[in-house]
């Protein structure tokens, strides 16, 4: 059905392969990509500004006029054709060179704005591949649990018919099972979903995926201290970056704005052409070059409240650049504490892991011996599965963190994905 879905054929993929169609066939990515192209043509247009202008103008007109004399009505008609071209050369409008200033500014927002983009693709390829491992995960220990219950129902049948135990047992084991079922078909849900979601990344649905290596050990990230994470978050992290660029470009708005009250100089060379085709070969050409001198004086107070408008979006991106260093911080500590607290879950996990199993055992031991009853061998058996929930999911969500932090910190790319990659296998 997901081949279908999305007419390609079904195969494997590592998460470095996901991470590359995704560059390929990501419709946000590509949108954001759009958006970039769209940007570098901002600093064309503001330059245009500073150079000159040139047009052509023709033009062809009929005049009829009627006079009424003492021998009668006399029509007079003339045709006038008349075609000019004209060359503007700004010499003195601050206000273009603003602009212009602003042009390269916004190319440089627009390339931000795409590395913001890339880092967040990077992210969603790695957050949808891990769900998929880990709807997997889940599935799997739900289907080990279900075996176990099933395995617990039919040995509790068993000795309520040799009267071994009662039939309280049964139902205990019976109500398990069933508990089980639905957590079966839920995860199996959620599977399909994380699928889909990938498939949305990468525009296709992989057969399978290669999993993490068992045993192995994340490691704390270098430098080994959240401060100069943070630090390097409140200068690199591209958010911010795009916010400073955002203020640059609202400081020119505002020189912009107040440069309408200054007075303008161009250089104008036309040359003009008058012709008069029903009045035989009269025709007149002429050629003028000089300086035009504008000066704005009043336009209802239109330009002066266009100047306050844009102090007050100064004021407003000055505040919105310190949220978003105080954002790029909080990410920071919030990643670090993420992978550091998570490698300590992932070891804790794994200890209650072995524990957890050690009980299954014994207490399966003890109710073959009549030590233990059904329920107790059910509590340990759904802790076990639990448990093994949990540790997959601390896996990906500390693995998660790190690209996080490294986002975090503008620092995020391939390499990374490539060292993630490393740890999989089939």
């Amino acid at each position: 059905m997901l081949c279908c879905a999305f007419g390609m054929r079904l195969q494997a993929a590592d998460l470095m392969q996901a991470y590359r169609e995704a560059l390929e066939h990501d419709a946000q990515f590509a949108a954001a990509q759009a958006q970039y192209q769209a940007g570098i043509e901002q600093h064309i247009q503001r330059r245009a500004g500073l150079l000159p202008q040139l047009s052509v103008d023709a033009q062809n007109t009929w005049n009829q006029t009627q006079y009424e004399v003492a021998s009668g009505d006399v029509e007079y008609r003339q045709q006038n054709r008349t075609y000019s071209i004209q060359l503007v050369q700004p010499l003195f409008r601050w206000q273009n060179w603003v602009q212009y200033q602003q042009g390269r500014q916004l190319t440089a927002l627009a390339a931000s704005r795409q590395s913001i983009a890339y880092q967040e693709l990077v992210l969603r390829v790695a957050e949808a591949y891990f769900n998929v491992l880990n709807a997997e995960d889940v599935l799997s220990a739900v289907m080990q649990l279900r075996t176990a219950d099933a395995e617990q129902l039919a040995s509790a049948r068993k000795n309520f018919e040799i009267g071994n135990v009662s039939i309280a047992d049964v139902h205990e084991a019976q109500a398990s099972f069933d508990r089980v079922q639905a957590q079966t078909i839920k995860a199996q849900s959620d599977l399909e979903l994380a699928r889909y979601a990938l498939a949305r990344v990468m525009g296709r649905q992989p057969e399978y995926l290669l999993r993490l290596r068992p045993g192995i050990a994340l490691e704390v990230p270098q430098p080994n201290r959240v401060e100069d994470w943070v630090e390097a978050a409140t200068q690199r992290n591209f958010s911010v970056q795009a916010q400073e660029l955002s203020l640059y470009i609202a400081g020119n708005e505002v020189r912009n704005r107040q440069a309408e009250h200054l007075p303008t100089l161009d250089l104008v060379a036309s040359q003009n052409m008058h012709e008069r085709p029903n009045l035989g070969t009269e025709r007149s050409e002429s050629s003028s070059v000089g300086l035009r001198l504008s000066m704005p004086l009043y336009s209802g107070g239109r330009t002066s409240s266009y100047a306050r408008e844009a102090q007050s979006l100064k004021i407003q991106a000055e505040a919105e650049l310190e949220d978003s260093r105080r954002a790029a911080a909080l990410a920071a500590r919030e990643a670090w504490l993420g992978v550091v607290g998570g490698i300590a879950q992932i070891q804790a996990l794994e200890a209650a892991m072995r524990s957890a199993q050690s009980a299954v055992d014994s207490n399966r031991l003890g109710y073959k011996v009549g030590v233990r009853i059904s329920i107790d061998v059910l509590e340990v058996q759904s802790q076990l599965s639990d448990t093994q929930q949990q540790l997959s999911r601390a896996r990906y969500d500390t693995m998660l963190s790190l690209l996080r932090l490294k986002a975090a910190a503008g620092s995020l790319g391939e390499a990374d994905i490539r060292d993630v990659n490393a740890l999989l296998s089939e």
